[in-house]
């Protein structure tokens, strides 16, 4: 099997939080002599260029995938493209859960910022027969 293109993809990088996140990867990246491969991901190919551009990440040659919440098929092949999904599309008990099997099913690690108890509990046992 092949190693993934990305390390890291930031999944949801036009939302508020994404945005953060991708702005401190790049800048971090920036100042350090470390090598990240990483990707900003999300439904709008326009916001993620736009963001490309924007303060923080502009000078970086930050590839995109484009992927929709609902959209099985392009979750699946972004979490084939990566080792890590680090997810900012929520409310995660709405758009988590297609994600989550993705990264199930390719044995590609995830994390998110949900405080959603619940909805974690319910992913827990339902990935977990």
């Amino acid at each position: 099997m092949s190693s993934p293109d990305y390390d890291v993809v930031v999944f949801g990088a036009t939302s508020f939080v994404g945005q953060i996140v991708a702005r401190y990867l790049a800048e971090y990246l920036q100042t350090r002599d470390e090598t990240l491969r990483w990707a900003i991901a999300g439904r709008s190919a326009a916001k993620l260029n736009e963001l490309r551009r924007s303060p923080g990440v502009a000078g970086q040659s930050v590839p995109i995938i484009v992927a929709d919440a609902a959209n099985e098929t392009q979750l699946r092949a972004m979490c084939g493209q990566t080792r890590v999904v680090v997810s900012t599309v929520g409310p995660y008990a709405l758009y988590g859960e297609p994600l989550i099997k993705a990264c199930v099913e390719s044995g590609t690690d995830y994390c998110d910022l949900t405080g959603e108890t619940q909805w974690i509990k319910k992913m827990i046992k339902n990935m977990n027969p």
